[in-house]
């Protein structure tokens, strides 16, 4: 499994949301600016954030962008989920009957291999679950940043 960049943005944008001084709402821009990464491509994380229900956003003149949620409430697993990155659907090419003649036994090794990699999924995202992004934060941090000065 390849975990792209986008997750590790998402996790610091809504770090940074956390972290904003009276929860006031951030624009793209000044998210984008702090994290030094193109305001386009962040703006396409903010968007699967906000349809995942992690974050709100306002289109006012002091609009933007705030989490939906406590950050104390946020979990690795629910950044993976609003990111569409939990279909971890094993394809087989179905190799195995090339090497085994008998089909039960091509069935019967094929239906391990699923087997083992939907149990280690199921950890996988069990353990990511546990992971509160409060964690990540100092005590008493959320909430005394102002991005936007």
């Amino acid at each position: 499994m390849k975990i792209n960049k986008s997750v590790e943005q998402a996790i610091y944008v809504l770090l940074i949301l956390a972290l904003q001084k009276d929860g006031e709402p951030l624009k793209s821009r000044v998210l984008s600016t702090h994290l030094k990464v193109s305001d386009s491509y962040l703006k396409k994380i903010l968007m699967k954030l906000k349809k995942g229900g992690l974050i709100a956003a306002s289109a006012s003149k002091n609009g933007g962008y705030q989490l939906a949620w406590p950050i104390g409430a946020i979990s690795i697993k629910d950044v993976f989920t609003a990111l569409q990155l939990t279909d971890d659907q094993l394809e087989l090419s179905h190799l195995a009957q090339y090497i085994f003649p008998d089909p039960n036994h091509v069935a019967q090794s094929e239906q391990e291999i699923s087997q083992a990699f939907h149990q280690a999924f199921a950890a996988f995202y069990d353990q990511l679950g546990q992971f509160k992004l409060d964690r990540l934060l100092k005590d008493d941090a959320v909430g005394t940043v102002d991005w936007a000065e």
